[in-house]
């Protein structure tokens, strides 16, 4: 570890059943160069993060799910994007089929402390149009967050709780929804009880 990739077809692959590739990674997995994705890929990656190093990842059409094994006392895998350098994630999530509208996802039945994420802003930069699903994790979010280069203005975060410091900016988003709409994401909602109060 970690396995080295220049391209993603250096990866085993296979066809959903939409016609999707599914470029597949197990274990920890870094960038050794620039990588653009086909568009309608989904890159898996198991029991591992995806370490961008000093290179970007980038798709039009891109969905990066992190997957495996659940923590146990003995065996923690990391999940989630990370940069040993000045990495970059530049991703636009696809707008149709079964993955419409998400750029990042962590598996539901992934626990424990390798499901967390401290994002600092430049290690590595998140370019990200759509949703990040991360619902067990505990994000931190410290430095700007930007679109994709060919995304709309839509980013959407699921977790189990998030920290916003320091610098921590989400580009902005339209206040009518229709960035999101335009990145084939459906926005979900939530009826909370009671009355709701901003803490800081």
């Amino acid at each position: 570890y970690p396995t080295k990739i220049s391209t993603l077809s250096k990866l085993p692959s296979f066809t959903d059943s939409n016609g999707d590739t599914v470029y597949v990674a197990c274990g920890d997995t870094q960038l050794s160069s620039n990588v653009i994705a086909p568009a309608g890929s989904i890159l898996v990656v198991e029991n591992g993060n995806l370490d961008l190093g000093s290179s970007t990842l980038s798709g039009s059409a891109l969905t990066v799910v992190f997957s495996g094994t659940a923590d146990t006392k003995t065996v923690t895998y990391g999940h989630a994007p990370t940069a040993t350098g000045s990495g970059t994630l530049d991703i636009q999530a696809p707008t149709t089929g079964p993955w419409a509208g998400v750029a990042l996802y962590q598996d539901l039945n992934l626990t424990g402390t390798g499901v967390d994420v401290s994002y600092a802003g430049n290690s590595p930069t998140w370019n990200i149009t759509g949703l990040v699903y991360m619902p067990n994790s505990s994000l931190t979010i410290s430095g700007a967050i930007n679109k994709s280069a060919n995304g709309a203005d839509c980013m959407v975060q699921i977790a189990k709780d998030v920290l916003i410091n320091g610098t921590g900016l989400i580009y902005a988003q339209t206040p009518d929804g229709s960035g999101c709409k335009s990145a084939g994401l459906i926005q979900p909602t939530a009826t909370i009880p009671g009355r709701s109060q901003l803490v800081y």
